[in-house]
């Protein structure tokens, strides 16, 4: 159904002046807009924390990897790093 048949039948329906139902139906939308956008800023939000956790755990997990010298991290970084110049 178009905007303008709901328009009709709701202003019929009730006995309300069409303009009126056109100013809430326009007010509905505008809300519906402001809760899909906040819905957006929050998946955004916990994609971005979950995110940052992950990295954070990556980071741990290397950290204490080398305290108990299961990994040299700086070596490692040496070797990526002078493998990622000899390619430049």
């Amino acid at each position: 159904m178009e905007r303008e048949d709901m328009i009709v039948e709701i202003s019929m329906r009730t006995d309300i002046p069409m303009e009126d139902v056109e100013d809430v139906l326009d007010y509905q939308d505008i809300i519906e807009a402001e809760e899909l956008m906040c819905c957006k800023k929050k998946k955004c939000i916990f994609m971005t924390i979950l995110i940052i956790m992950f990295v954070l755990g990556v980071a741990v997990t290397l950290c204490i990897l080398d305290k108990k010298e299961k990994i040299d991290i700086e070596a490692t970084v040496k070797k990526y790093v002078d493998k990622f110049a000899k390619e430049k």
